[in-house]
């Protein structure tokens, strides 16, 4: 990141940004933690100053903010939590090349993190976070163009106790080559690589993915994408094969098959393979005063559980009322499945929808109100019983119009 500061002030700048921003928002939940038999509902205060800053020249940009969140839960206090979020971006190109350098690094809660979806996530711990994205194209012909992305992440938990939440490091390149074949049609190759890397049982997931994709206009206003490709993955890790136990206020193993007390735990090592299928159809319709979007689509990312198949289906759509009135409206179905030794001892296979319609208005040029209202629901598979919840939730933001500027 410093690096980027270095490369962008040492090129002839030609104006800079500096943006104060503030916002506010109060958030209700009936079922934060999306229990099946929830004990309370949760008030959420939310204030969080920041600042937006930036660099242009001929050639780039130079983008970075930072913003401090304090979380107030007002009848459980004992969630109160302070986040700290810096992110920077620097964008640079030329006739034929682009290339960028992105990276973030955040102080936030788990359950602002990962979210409550995974369903097992019952605490408010903090989570750091390391990010770092360089990617770079170049264009061949008017017609064809190559781009490659890598990224790493690094995520730590605090005092954690929660199984399911895990140290990890997380590797990821890709290279992509993009055709336009016709003026309405657009080809794609991509191959990637990926590589996670989680503390519990020394875990250790290579990723490999190869995907076609194909876009085509019917028209400016209608578009539809479509992608399918194979991904194959290859887990190693070492799980403990005794349950530890107690004797006599002594720490023991017990071995589950024989019964046997033991002073040292055993370890075994586990590998597997496995193939799957991703893909991704999409179809999106822009009207005059908004769009329709609709999206279907199966993934398979490495988790701390095992290696996890999304599938889902949603919705979005966006609507402008007037200059100063927007809404909009989004839902999704989703299906997780887990594969591996992790899964078969907590059974975390679900299924997950939610609604959300929301609105919006421009009070003033520097202060934006936002309300919406979100149902979601959860089952597992290894239970009879769903969870559910009611969100909803009122946002202020106060962003002053100042743009500190040098020629």
């Amino acid at each position: 990141m410093p690096l980027m500061f270095c490369v962008s002030f040492s090129c002839q700048a030609s104006d800079y940004y500096f943006k104060p921003v503030f916002s506010a928002n109060e958030r209700y939940y009936s079922n934060l933690f999306l229990f099946q038999d929830p004990p309370q509902d949760n008030w959420i205060s939310t204030l969080s100053p920041g600042v937006n800053f930036g660099l242009r020249h001929e050639n780039g940009e130079l983008k970075a903010n930072f913003t401090w969140n304090q979380l107030f839960y007002t009848n459980q206090s004992e969630l109160n939590i302070a986040e700290q979020l810096f992110s920077v971006d620097y964008q640079h190109k030329t006739e034929r090349l682009q290339w960028s350098l992105g990276g973030s690094y955040n102080n936030r809660a788990s359950i602002n993190t990962i979210g409550t979806v995974v369903g097992t996530v019952f605490t408010n711990i903090m989570a750091k976070q390391l990010s770092v994205a360089p990617s770079v194209s170049y264009d061949l012909d008017e017609r064809s163009a190559l781009s490659f992305d890598y990224s790493y992440n690094k995520t730590t938990y605090e005092k954690n106790q929660n199984p399911f939440l895990t140290n990890y490091d997380y590797h990821q390149a890709s290279g992509t080559f993009n055709h336009l074949y016709t003026e309405r049609d657009k080809l794609n190759v991509t191959l990637s690589s990926s590589l996670y890397k989680a503390q519990l049982y020394d875990q250790r997931t290579f990723n490999h993915v190869a995907q076609l994709g194909w876009q085509h206009s019917f028209s400016e206003q209608l578009v539809t994408y479509l992608s399918a490709g194979i991904n194959y993955s290859n887990t190693k890790s070492t799980v403990p094969q005794l349950i530890p136990g107690s004797f006599f206020g002594i720490p023991v193993f017990i071995d589950p098959v024989t019964g046997l007390l033991l002073f040292e735990q055993r370890y075994k090592d586990i590998e597997s393979n496995g193939f799957g299928q991703v893909y991704r159809a999409s179809i999106q319709k822009s009207f005059e005063k908004g769009s329709v979007s609709l999206v279907g689509s199966q993934n398979q990312t490495p988790t701390s559980q095992g290696l996890q198949t999304q599938t889902q289906l949603a919705i979005n759509s966006a609507y402008t009322i007037n200059e100063r009135w927007s809404s909009g409206l989004s839902a999704s179905y989703s299906i997780y499945e887990s594969s591996g030794q992790q899964n078969n001892q907590f059974n975390i296979n679900r299924t997950y929808y939610d609604i959300s319609p929301n609105i919006n208005w421009k009070w003033t040029p520097e202060i934006n109100i936002g309300f919406s209202y979100t149902y979601r629901q959860q089952d597992f598979k290894s239970s009879t019983q769903a969870s559910y919840d009611n969100n909803m939730q009122l946002q202020i933001t106060y962003q002053p119009q100042t743009n500190l500027q040098v020629k």
